[in-house]
């Protein structure tokens, strides 16, 4: 019980669509942790089902009809994101605020925690924006489905593993939970849930000859959500759900920049 607890715990917390079993235990933070490549998994199947979907009737064009590539890079683009409730977004323009301010570090976290939207953050979010826009315009026809339902489940996994790992910052809402012991199940779990996930997903990407781009895929991943993690936490003094969405974004826009290259030539 207490798994479909945790499980529907972050289904609650990070996915935007209606949650069908509401209930909430504080004591199972680090199990919810563990299920966020499910919750990866859940938006990266209805991202790639829509993708699709606006493939197919692209290719079939029905009474003339036809989706434009820019069309359809700015709702998947939209949609990605929205089905997270822009969550991450957020953290990751809170960071983007913090960081480059500039400030010394009591007021970097005092800018972390602060409602007020900042210039750093608008700018910081135009370029990302951008550069999704940019992406899937040159992937949406080209890279399929099945590898692009992998990058929200990779960014989750990464993420999720990195708020358990290190020490959080004191008004993060993870601090109590930091010190539970057993925590090395939830490590464990999340890894072999991101497996369960992302295996056979490679596997079809094999069969339609995009294996090398996707290994290429999640080692960029990887590798960028340990940087931005690791340069947030340091200017920042801990770990925190900002720095999460931080680590978030850009491993997923690194993602979707390596599937662009290799795509695109």
């Amino acid at each position: 019980m207490k798994f479909i607890t945790a499980f529907f715990m972050a289904w609650g917390n990070f996915i935007t669509l209606p949650c069908p079993y509401k209930k909430w235990d504080g004591g199972l933070k680090n199990m919810m942790l563990a299920f966020l490549p499910l919750t990866g998994a859940v938006i990266g199947s209805i991202w790639g089902l829509v993708i699709w979907s606006m493939r197919s009737i692209d290719a079939a064009r029905p009474q003339g009809l036809a989706v434009p590539a820019p069309l359809a890079a700015v709702l998947e683009v939209f949609l990605l994101f929205a089905l997270c409730g822009f969550m991450h977004l957020d953290g990751f323009m809170d960071c983007n605020d913090a960081i480059l301010s500039r400030r010394p570090m009591e007021d970097k976290q005092r800018i972390l925690k602060d409602s007020t939207v900042g210039a750093f953050a608008v700018v910081a979010l135009m370029f990302l924006l951008l550069a999704w826009y940019a992406c899937m315009n040159v992937c949406w026809n080209k890279v399929p489905c099945v590898v692009l339902f992998m990058i929200p489940v990779l960014s989750r996994s990464l993420s999720g593993a990195a708020v358990m790992r290190h020490r959080p910052l004191g008004t993060s809402q993870y601090r109590e939970d930091y010190r539970q012991p057993g925590k090395w199940k939830w490590h464990m779990m999340d890894g072999v849930l991101c497996a369960i996930c992302v295996l056979p997903a490679l596997a079809l990407a094999y069969r339609q000859s995009f294996l090398r781009p996707s290994a290429l895929m999640i080692i960029v991943m990887a590798m960028t959500a340990g940087i931005a993690g690791r340069y947030a936490r340091k200017q920042l003094g801990g770990m925190s759900g900002d720095i999460a969405g931080y680590m978030i974004c850009w491993s997923e826009l690194a993602g979707i920049l390596t599937l662009a290259v290799t795509a695109g030539n």
